[in-house]
């Protein structure tokens, strides 16, 4: 668990910006990170770690518009294939999946491309269909990620991902919802590396301070756990997206703590990172608005220990960065997978509106 493990996950950060220190924790948090089925598995993803392999369980894929609603895998094309143009790119980065486990086999091309469509098949529709004009703007991207691996790990290899595909000249924009937006946090970090052409970075309910419902001494006083998206996981992403008490605005909740949003947000107080930032809060006026009875029972939990402002899932100053990003906005009614588009009808207006929203911001950045 992730308290066991704390003077690793500083040992860790320390080493993944540059610091040469590696002691025997720091391989056991790999081997933890990367265990697999298959010794061959195993190989390649300890390789991966140490920047010798890509990491077999991300990739980057550029998005080819098509006519059906019906999105075909065929249409998820390897960075490395997609076509290059003058367009500017925007990126989309999915959040945490809690079905998966260090112990999955390598994840395959038709498994991370599920897990993009079930994050973002409303908003690549409605990229498809030219809403707000994208399309004939931006070219489309998306990432994917082993979401139960730390968030330190995933945001560094995020970080060669993104500096691998795209040019220093390009214009790219990335839109990252919940656990997505901690990635692209660290990628983004000056411990990290530089990267000059993000030019904005569009958080949708990113739990920048954490969430409760991935918070021990929160979690021991609602049955709810199991149903709720299983937030408290044995896994070191699930872990990692805890809540903390250190932040800006942040309410006090008895024993929570997270080492490593600490040390995250800490990164960015002394720099401008923050303003390459604009973050979404989905802000529930009653807990029935949501579409998921997930979310609708997570919002009166929230509601009842003092959480009164939520998407279900994430707090709004924790989607908010206790206001410290370029811009924050609310959106009203909508719960934390709405937040990334996902209405049960792609022509719902909660759907099409915040895609037009984000749309607007990226085209009216100041960057």
């Amino acid at each position: 668990m992730f308290r066991v493990r704390r003077k690793c996950i500083f040992f860790l950060f320390y080493f993944l910006v540059g610091i040469s220190v590696f002691p025997s924790c720091i391989y056991d948090f790999y081997r933890k990170e990367f265990v697999s089925e298959e010794k061959k598995n195993d190989e390649a993803l300890l390789l991966a770690l140490l920047g010798l392999l890509p990491n077999p369980n991300q990739k980057l894929y550029g998005f080819l518009p098509g006519f059906s609603r019906n999105l075909s895998d065929s249409q998820f094309l390897s960075s490395e294939f997609f076509p290059k143009s003058g367009k500017k790119k925007i990126v989309f980065v999915h959040g945490w999946n809690p079905a998966e486990r260090d112990s999955d086999p390598v994840t395959n091309d038709q498994k991370k491309i599920q897990n993009i469509k079930n994050t973002f098949s409303n908003g690549l529709v409605h990229f498809q269909e030219g809403r707000a004009s994208a399309n004939s703007e931006f070219d489309l991207y998306l990432y994917t990620y082993r979401t139960s691996n730390s968030i330190l790990i995933n945001g560094k290899q995020f970080y060669g991902t993104l500096r691998s595909n795209f040019l220093d000249s390009d214009q790219v924009y990335i839109v990252a919802h919940s656990m997505g937006g901690l990635v692209t946090r660290v990628a983004l970090a000056t411990e990290t590396g530089y990267l000059p052409f993000v030019r904005l970075v569009v958080t949708l309910a990113s739990p920048q301070f954490g969430s409760p419902f991935a918070t021990p001494s929160f979690l021991g006083n609602n049955p709810f756990l199991n149903d709720l998206g299983n937030y408290l996981v044995g896994t070191q992403g699930g872990s990692e997206l805890g809540y903390t008490n250190k932040g800006t605005g942040q309410p006090n909740l008895n024993g929570a703590e997270n080492l490593v949003l600490d040390v995250i947000n800490q990164s960015y107080l002394n720099s401008s990172l923050n303003g390459r930032f604009v973050s979404f809060a989905g802000v529930m006026s009653n807990c029935t608005v949501g579409e998921t009875f997930y979310y609708n029972t997570g919002c009166t939990i929230l509601n009842n220990a003092g959480f009164t402002q939520s998407d279900g899932i994430v707090p709004r100053n924790s989607a908010r960065l206790g206001n410290l990003t370029y811009k924050q906005i609310d959106v009203a009614d909508c719960d934390h997978s709405m937040m990334a588009f996902q209405t049960i009808n792609p022509d719902d207006t909660k759907s099409r509106n915040l895609f037009t929203q984000v749309i607007t911001e990226i085209r009216n950045s100041p960057y």
